[in-house]
């Protein structure tokens, strides 16, 4: 149209960087619209150009101050809770721009001085319209949770998994300390070696078994004519026989039994305690690429909850599909007890007691 309006001269100010308030784009306008029409012709505009830059030249001669420009660059920091955060919106008034979790703006300053106010009240408006207060894990945990005690065997430990439906359960002991972790790869790796044992105790028994016939049938060759002396050696080889029977049987039972959990758990695992952010829980998952940690009580090593990844993913609403109720840790005794009686009637199928 060959001519300024208000609108424009405001979007001029923020796109080169000046920080100019509406009062000040209307002093701008009744000072130099000299015709009173609500817009600056093109005489106009170059008086009021050449007069402020002779302006801003004799200010930084008295004051020995030197204009200059500050690039401003934001940007959110994956895994932290800032999802009102906009800085496309914060920067606009700058003439800036981009996304809402990356943007930048260019500002002019007057002087070097302006920089630090100028980025202050950013970060305070920032905090004021934007930012939530970070939750903590006791927030979003996993709770009440399920544990293991350490005496229990490999059976006892893989008949909790596959009944809750679970992949890892903190080990505690009398007072509910956490003392380690046990995760589907030790219960696989404790039954094979479990199997390997018995495989080992099977072997061995066929042995001696072998070893005891042949025996036998070397003392039936060898009778003598003494009836007694014949009878007293037979009675002699099958006490023997007895108490190596009796011996492999208590082996065998001790054996069946399995090992205590305290033997083969995750003894040294990390913990992190109620009070902790997210962000922070969220770098120690990262850090020691573990799926699950134990939640204890702030300076103790009382279990309170865990933390898993699929927490953590529920908080960030990655995927919608997400379930807010884990069935494996946090269902109430009452919630469970329909599934406990069905558990009980097909026990009774179940192969290993055929």
């Amino acid at each position: 149209s060959g001519y300024l309006e208000r609108n424009e001269i405001a979007a001029a100010f923020a796109a080169s960087g000046v920080i100019a308030t509406e009062d000040a784009v209307d002093a701008l306008m009744e000072s130099r619209d000299l015709n009173g029409d609500g817009r600056l012709d093109f005489e106009e505009y170059v008086a009021f150009a050449t007069d402020a830059e002779k302006w801003q030249k004799e200010q930084n001669k008295k004051s020995g101050q030197k204009a200059c420009t500050m690039i401003i660059i934001g940007r959110v920091k994956a895994g932290i809770n800032m999802k009102d955060v906009n800085l496309n919106r914060l920067f606009q008034k700058f003439g800036g721009g981009g996304h809402a979790k990356a943007a930048s703006a260019t500002a002019r300053l007057s002087d070097e001085n302006e920089a630090s106010t100028l980025l202050q009240g950013l970060v305070d408006e920032l905090i004021d319209t934007s930012l939530l207060k970070q939750p903590t894990v006791g927030d979003f945990m996993t709770a009440p949770v399920l544990s293991a005690k350490p005496t229990m065997n490999e059976k006892q430990v893989e008949d909790l998994f596959t009944r809750y439906d679970v992949r890892a359960l903190p080990v505690v002991d009398d007072n509910n300390d956490v003392i380690g972790l046990v995760t589907y790869k030790e219960v696989a790796a404790a039954k094979q070696r479990f199997w390997n044992k018995e495989q080992k105790r099977l072997r061995r028994e066929a042995k001696e078994a072998k070893e005891a016939a042949a025996a036998v049938v070397a003392a039936a060759q060898n009778r003598t004519t003494e009836e007694t002396n014949t009878t007293s050696t037979n009675n002699k080889k099958e006490r023997k026989v007895d108490f190596g029977k009796e011996a492999n049987a208590k082996r065998r039972n001790q054996q069946q039994s399995g090992s205590a959990l305290k033997g083969w758990m995750k003894q040294h695992v990390q913990l992190v305690e109620a009070s902790m952010t997210m962000a922070e829980v969220e770098a120690v998952l990262l850090n020691t690429d573990v799926g699950c940690i134990p939640v204890v009580a702030d300076g103790t090593k009382q279990l309170v909850g865990m933390v898993t990844r699929t927490d953590l993913l529920r908080q960030h609403r990655y995927y919608e599909s997400l379930h807010y109720h884990n069935k494996g840790f946090a269902d109430s005794i009452a919630a469970r007890k329909p599934i406990i009686e069905l558990r009980k009637k097909l026990k009774k199928f179940d192969l290993e007691n055929e």
